[in-house]
């Protein structure tokens, strides 16, 4: 590189998140040949991140191994670009696909890059990257609208609420230098704090308490809502601290508010709100992309007779279970349910009398599980219930309660008729019987068509260790 590029003149902070030590003493070397860099090495992105936002980093390179799950590289973006939107993001992938590549791309990354990739086009990304820090950083007015631009940026490529409320929280608390923010929303005259506090450190729940006494005493929310009013700045009481509220929408009507505790008030009230504004407008506009999401998801993940999820969204629930059981080491059970004989419903009234049934089973059945479980149609007349939390006792009882439930049933009443059927019903519960998702569902569905073998209208539990040709022998 010529001695006279504007590159070379300036002393750079980087972070490479890589784990092959020969991979980093290449990239650290391409890199140096860019820019003068001082060159940070993580070996991997479970590293802790809260030291980052002190680092100062211009540029952040990110080599995800082929074995880390793809969203992993999304998350650590995420954190990145909001706790230091200026700091350019490279992500290196191995299996990098078009839409990996686009949603990076939408969240603020600078690159991202299909390995193997040519090495002068990597030096290319790092010094774009680097050269977009420097000329944020030389004009601190446009420093201000690229982190507007970039939690725009964030808000847009988000299909979840919650992420949004990180979103705003980390823009807001940047802005107004405040230490401490959380999201609540009015649910009748009650202020209802919508983050998760559960795993907070306690110097955390100390600072919520504050904030929570500061809103009681000034209770502001409803007061924005009756004035139509986007913000408010509350100044600081004799025993109060003073606190920033920020009103918005996002998917629906429902008023959310943003609290930051003990804000400093910007130089110009009148820029700060027009950033308000056009943060506030992407936010609606997302919320509506959400609200078509979640309209589309229902179709995709609906069945149409019962009403039910279907196998498609099963298989998603079941990915969600178990990533969540195995780490904290604790179980769920699988309900295989068939309906006894319903071949003679069909012939006896036909199939649109027939799907009619399956519709007030389906109804049925969700009367008998909790608000966290999860009931599904798997196909025909087979229905499958996720219990979560769940034991091994608690899943009898629950199948126990649905087999009486239907058995003791009158179906059809509207249409005039007296319908009586039974269920058959395995039990099989993670990761005592299985440690799959596939083998999970098999060992529920074979203890069903055990009980279907022998006497029907019952519930029998998988059988640890046996393998399906030694289950159809098994009789209870």
């Amino acid at each position: 590189m010529k001695t006279g590029d504007k590159a070379a003149r300036h002393q750079y902070n980087l972070l490479l998140i890589e784990e092959d030590p020969k991979q980093t003493d290449l990239y650290t070397d391409l890199i140096r040949e860019v820019a003068d860099c001082q060159v940070d090495v993580i070996a991997s992105t479970d590293s802790s991140l809260e030291w980052f936002n002190k680092s100062n980093y211009h540029l952040v390179i990110i080599d995800l191994p082929s074995k880390v799950p793809e969203n992993e590289s999304l998350n650590v973006l995420e954190k990145i670009r909001r706790t230091s939107p200026m700091t350019s993001v490279i992500i290196m992938a191995n299996n990098a696909t078009v839409d990996q590549a686009v949603a990076a791309i939408r969240m603020g990354a600078e690159d991202y890059l299909k390995k193997p990739f040519n090495l002068e086009s990597f030096q290319l990304a790092v010094k774009r990257g680097l050269d977009r820090k420097m000329v944020f950083s030389e004009n601190e007015s446009a420093s201000g609208y690229v982190s507007l631009i970039n939690s725009c940026q964030m808000v847009s490529a988000s299909l979840e609420e919650e992420k949004i409320f990180g979103i705003v929280k980390s823009y807001i608390s940047r802005e107004l230098n405040s230490n401490h923010s959380a999201i609540y929303s009015l649910v009748g005259d009650d202020q209802l704090r919508l983050d998760d506090t559960s795993d907070n450190e306690t110097g955390d729940r100390a600072m919520e308490e504050i904030l929570d006494i500061a809103l009681q005493a000034s209770n502001p929310l409803p007061k924005l809502v009756q004035g139509n009013e986007v913000f408010r700045f509350i100044e600081r009481g004799q025993l109060t601290p003073g606190l920033f509220v920020f009103r918005f929408n996002c998917a629906g009507d429902r008023d959310y508010f943003c609290i930051c505790l003990s804000p400093e008030k910007p130089d110009s009230l009148e820029i700060f709100e027009s950033k308000l504004r056009i943060l506030k407008a992407q936010i609606e506009l997302t919320g509506k992309n959400i609200e078509k999401y979640k309209g589309v998801q229902n179709l995709v993940y609906v069945d149409d007779a019962t009403g039910l999820y279907n196998t498609r969204y099963l298989h998603n629930i079941l990915d969600r279970e178990i990533g969540a059981a195995l780490p904290a080491n604790k179980s769920f059970a699988v309900l295989f349910m068939d309906a006894d004989k319903f071949k003679t419903v069909n012939d006896t009234y036909g199939h649109l009398i027939g799907t009619k049934l399956l519709h007030e089973l389906g109804h049925q059945l969700k009367k008998y599980v909790r608000e966290t479980d999860t009931v599904f149609r798997y196909g025909g007349d087979e229905f499958v219930a996720v219990l979560s939390p769940c034991d091994l006792q608690t899943a009898k009882i629950v199948a126990e309660r649905i087999r009486k439930s239907v058995e003791q049933t009158s179906f059809l009443g509207r249409e005039g008729l007296n319908v009586r059927f039974t269920v058959s019903i395995g039990v099989a519960l993670f990761p005592e019987h299985a440690k799959t998702k596939k083998d999970i569902i098999d060992a529920a569905d074979q203890a069903m068509y055990n009980a279907k073998r022998t006497t029907r209208n019952s519930v029998f539990i998988a059988q640890i260790g046996r393998s399906n040709a030694d289950k159809d022998e098994q009789h209870g």
